[in-house]
Order: structure tokens, then C-alpha cells, then sequence
């Protein structure tokens, strides 16, 4: 199946951000959240390390996270450390973090580990900024390609999510209109969005199934800062059933960063 960030048409429009909103998203978090010159910060699937590269230039000490080894090649010429691993069982030691950033790659992989483990590696009071795709219609849709837009929920329900994780969340945006101004490029480059998701699949008819999924679920675009609450488990996740999520190995070392 076709990953959609991944795809030539999403790299070509979108550039090393792979997201919509691009750093315009990731600035307004990191306003919202305000952290300490020093703090260690996450990228949870940093792809090229666009962010990894603005976190530096903000004062932090990031380390970036993903599980796609071509995107790590790409993060690592940023001169910042990158592991692979899943966002869903991390190889990292619970506590060690003052910030997690995960912009769309939240929506790609199991939602409710992920959300534990931002839970784990966060140290109390640490902030989780979250930016992803939200369903306004239907959460249910049938989408032909692997994508943000395929496990996306309502913000009532992300909201809960967090909570139920251990998070209080302190700012929840709809920003909408970036997502609007993406599928306007798309529509530029390529004619019409069926134009844009053909060129993604190479496909009619999955053209067609992806603008129906589109319709139904009317996809969003939000920003969400919340804040780990004292007294969390900080254990690791269960074993998962999911053969894709390996044992991530030994914890990474986190005090030998710069």
C-alpha cells in the first residue's frame, strides 16, 4: 500500500516538512509551550528533521525518532541525533524528557500506545505538543493508501484520549485552513484532487475511493499542547499483538547528549 508522505507528489509539494502547515504549526506550539532553554526534547517521527533542525535553533536538545531508515538518513545530515524505532514501544528510558513533539505521525501508527508512551518518557510536568489530522464527519472511512487522514478522530475523542493518558491539556486549535491551503497546492500541481491522489496510487479507481473517504470524513487540522500530570505510570506498554512492533532494545543513553 502506498504511504502518502512518502509519495513523490507529498514530497514535491510539501518540501522536508512532509506535513501541512509546515513550521507555521510547529512554531505556535512551541510558543504555547514556552520550554526552558536545555530542555531534551523529542521529535516522535521526525521524518527529514525539519523540526529536529528548529528545535536545535530554539535552545532545546532534541533527539529525533523514526521508524523509516531512508527519512533517518535525511534527519541525521541535520548534525542531530536520530533513532529508529516506532513510536508505539520507544527505546527510550521512562522520565527523560521534557518535550515531545509529534506532528502527523500520531495518526500512522497504534494511537493508544503511542500515547502511553509519550506518557512514559515524559517527566512530570513535561509537555506533549501534538499537531495532526481530526475527522469533523465520519471516523470510519475506507481510505486506499496509509495515511494520516485514515486513523483520524474526532478532537472530542483526542481530548479524552489524552486525558485517559494522563494529560491535562492546555491548548486544543483547529487550524483548518492550512490543510485547506495544502489540498489548494495539490489541486495547482495536479488539476483537481483526483488528479493529486492518482498521482499518488497511479490509479483511477483508488483515486476515486480516496476523494470519497475525503468527503465523508471531511478531514481537519489541530494543534494540541498538554501537560503530563504528576503520578503516571511511567511502566513500559504491554506486549502488543501487532508482529510489527518489535522489542525496541536497550534504552538509548540520553545523558550523553550535547
Amino acid at each position: 500500500m502506498t504511504t502518502l508522505h512518502l509519495s513523490d507528489p507529498v514530497r514535491r509539494t510539501l518540501g522536508a516538512t512532509l506535513r501541512p502547515g509546515g513550521e507555521l504549526l510547529t512554531r505556535r506550539m512551541l510558543e504555547l509551550a514556552a520550554p526552558e532553554p536545555g530542555s531534551m526534547a523529542l521529535d516522535a517521527g521526525c521524518g527529514t528533521g525539519a523540526t529536529l533542525a528548529l528545535l536545535r535553533d530554539y535552545g532545546l536538545r532534541p533527539l529525533g525518532l523514526d521508524l523509516d531508515a531512508t527519512l533517518l538518513g535525511e534527519a541525521r545530515k541535520t548534525g542531530v541525533r536520530a533513532v529508529r524505532g516506532d513510536l508505539a514501544r520507544m527505546p527510550l528510558a521512562p522520565a527523560c524528557m521534557n518535550l515531545v513533539i509529534c506532528e502527523c505521525a500520531w495518526n500512522l501508527t497504534d494511537k493508544s500506545l503511542a500515547m502511553t508512551e509519550f506518557a512514559r518518557v515524559l517527566r512530570p510536568g513535561g509537555r506533549l505538543l501534538l499537531s495532526d489530522i481530526f475527522a469533523r464527519g465520519e471516523t470510519n472511512s475506507s481510505w486506499p493508501v496509509r495515511c494520516c487522514f485514515a486513523q483520524a478522530a474526532t478532537l472530542d475523542d483526542t481530548r479524552k484520549r489524552m486525558e485517559a493518558a494522563g494529560f491535562a491539556v492546555e491548548a486544543l486549535e483547529d487550524h483548518s485552513p492550512l490543510l485547506a491551503r495544502t489540498a489548494a497546492e495539490f489541486v495547482f500541481r495536479h488539476g483537481s484532487l483526483h488528479g493529486f491522489w492518482r498521482a499518488v496510487t497511479g490509479d483511477e479507481k483508488m483515486a476515486a475511493e480516496a476523494c470519497q473517504a475525503a468527503q465523508s470524513s471531511r478531514p481537519g487540522l489541530f494543534l494540541l499542547v498538554a501537560v503530563r500530570k504528576p503520578g503516571v505510570s511511567a511502566t513500559p506498554p504491554a506486549p502488543s499483538e501487532n508482529e510489527n512492533l518489535k522489542d525496541p532494545g536497550p534504552a538509548i543513553n540520553t545523558r550523553s547528549f550535547p
